[in-house]
């Protein structure tokens, strides 16, 4: 059976299940795949400061247990941005906890130096018991210019991003179960403005020959529908979801050339059964298949014969979970099978263990691993100045350990202490390099990589009208294995922070104004220039926000990003903005 059949298959066999599964839901609560957005957000009671991040995750990590109020990411940091705002990472914020029952919509407008723009606007449109509607888009952008960070010739350049997104979403309860659906478009605009790449010492090459105008245009629509059961504690559960991705890009490598494009289907599914009251057996599964369309290609080497191949990736996760409220402890396998080129088959342990040993104190131990798909999307949120031509290839994590304890025995102060260790066979960094086109973009190379971190973090509301976190990770790393085509003989992390630091604040002092402070650090990354090894200025990010309460249904911002007016750059060349002040306004309505 070939590819072309086999895809055929995927996708009618996905037609006929989901009636199915629609129709299994009239016969079984909560939003646990689809938990981004206005319902979430509605449930998180956002304040009229929160408007502008009212469409952006919260924090990664969620504590195990209720009575603890910790959301450290104990996970290693990779210093990648969903978002990529140029020079803005963004600051802390207060909850008020000030309800505003009667208000479905919203409204956020910004705007400030180089050209910075930011909105949001949202309503729900249906509100009732048992259905919600929600309709929001957001829109970012930047038209500035950058001076670069080693300037010589052709020192400033136009740094241009805009970034506009909508989704619809729908979601319905049922006696026993939910059922959702969302369709969402994202249209992303920028060019390619790093500093151009040196290739060749005794020819450098000229800016002119690059183009830096033309702005690359990257599309992403994105359907998704999923039906969760309500909890049971004797009978089946199950949750599953199906998505589908159509993705475009206007440039290649060459801008005479189609960027590559297709289409990303992604199944997937978790039945358990529960007995014995606390105890639960169950399985998880997925599948996930690539198909880029037709694409020529100028190379015709060996290693460049097949730069858009399909990729299929079957998942199984059996596992066996207690829970019996001092102590959760799930221990399973992944069992992945990659249908790609080379095809790859991995077995990893999963484990997920937190230990309440006290009453204000947990210990917590995770293991995962498995194929990482490393899928368009997926890389485009990570890096969209990748070089457009091919695509990245898929790695094997051995398993990704990781072991620590936090405690919240002191009332209003909850520190993290953690490690950890991942194994990962071919994961991709990033180098600097040309296109034919393009004067910097960014290629993937592969290790074999080992990544270990330790750290810990605290937060406290001891101070009076404040709200203090702080974290900070030291890493570690070890390659043994490298590209076979990359000619570099040193072998490092490339990209990757030695150490981090990230320490936000809200300050609420006077009634109706929330003050907030956030500072980043990252030290120790390395890149090359050529075949010379470059140390990347280190991030040193201070930002400050102010939101004034004039209103029940408005209030005004003023932020300072960058105070510091540091240079620096996320990837090499692409220098980041200094000091940025932006004013706007939030309101609901």
């Amino acid at each position: 059976m070939n590819i072309n059949t086999s895809y055929k298959l995927i996708i009618s066999a996905a037609i006929a299940i989901c009636p199915a599964i629609i129709a299994n839901a009239q016969t079984s609560a909560k939003d646990t795949l689809l938990n981004r957005q206005v319902s979430l957000e509605r449930e998180y009671n956002p304040t009229i400061q929160d408007a502008s991040k009212i469409n952006s995750l919260p924090a990664v990590h969620q504590p195990l247990k209720k009575q603890y109020d910790i959301r450290f990411e104990n996970a290693a940091p990779t210093i990648k941005l969903s978002a990529y705002p140029i020079g803005d990472t963004g600051s802390g914020s207060i909850r008020t906890k000030i309800e505003y029952p009667e208000q479905r919509g919203y409204l956020n407008f910004g705007a400030g130096m180089y050209s910075n723009l930011e909105g949001a606007l949202g309503y729900r449109i249906v509100d009732s018991a048992n259905d919600q509607f929600d309709l929001f888009g957001t829109h970012n952008s930047t038209n500035g210019k950058i001076k670069y960070l080693n300037g010589e010739n052709n020192d400033e350049v136009k740094a241009k991003n805009m970034e506009n997104f909508i989704k619809a979403k729908y979601s319905h309860k049922f006696g026993s179960g939910i059922w959702n659906l969302s369709a969402s478009f994202l249209n992303n605009s920028f060019n390619y403005y790093g500093k151009p790449y040196i290739l060749n010492y005794e020819v450098l090459p000229s800016a002119d020959i690059y183009n830096m105008e033309k702005n690359q245009v990257v599309n992403i629509f994105d359907i998704n529908t999923s039906l969760i059961s309500k909890e049971s504690y004797d009978e089946l559960n199950y949750s599953a979801s199906i998505r589908y991705n159509r993705f475009t890009t206007k440039y290649s490598t060459n801008i005479e050339d189609d960027g590559p494009s297709g289409n990303i289907f992604d199944a997937k599914v978790d039945l358990s059964q529960p007995f014995f009251g606390d105890k639960k057996i169950g399985i998880k599964g997925g599948l996930l298949f690539q198909k880029y369309d037709e694409h020529s290609t100028l190379y015709e080497s060996d290693l460049m014969t097949d730069l858009y191949h399909n990729l299929t990736v079957v998942r199984a996760n059996p596992y066996f979970k207690i829970d019996d409220g001092d102590i959760r402890f799930t221990i399973g396998a992944n069992i992945n099978w990659a249908i790609d080129v080379k095809n790859k088959f991995a077995i990893a342990p999963t484990v997920d263990l937190a230990w309440n040993f006290d009453e204000t104190s947990l210990l917590y131990l995770t293991v995962d691993g498995g194929i990482n798909d490393n899928n368009f999307v997926n890389i485009y949120n990570e890096n969209r100045y990748i070089a457009p031509i091919g695509r990245v290839n898929i790695s094997k994590t051995l398993y990704d350990a990781q072991l620590g304890v936090r405690s919240g025995v002191i009332q209003g102060f909850e520190f993290d202490i953690f490690g950890g260790y991942k194994q990962t066979k071919d994961e991709h960094l990033y180098l600097p390099t040309s296109g034919t086109s393009w004067s910097n973009v960014s290629q993937a190379i592969y290790a074999n990589l080992g990544e270990g971190h330790f750290g810990g973090a605290i937060k406290t509301k001891l101070i009076p009208y404040t709200d203090l976190s702080l974290k900070a990770i030291a890493h570690f790393y070890s390659l043994d294995k490298y590209t076979e085509n990359v000619s570099i003989t040193e072998k490092k992390a490339w990209g990757l922070p030695t150490f981090t630091v990230d320490f936000n604040a809200d300050f609420s002092f006077i009634e109706n104004l929330i003050l907030t402070a956030n500072y980043q650090f990252s030290g120790g990354r390395k890149t090359t220039n050529y075949l010379e090894v470059v140390d990347m200025k280190n991030i040193n990010e201070l930002n400050v926000k102010a939101s004034y309460h004039v209103l029940k249904w408005l209030s005004l911002y003023a932020k300072a990003n960058n105070v510091l007016n540091q240079k620096y750059e996320r990837y090499y060349g692409y220098t980041l903005q200094g000091i940025n002040i932006t004013g706007g306004f939030n309101l609901i309505f």
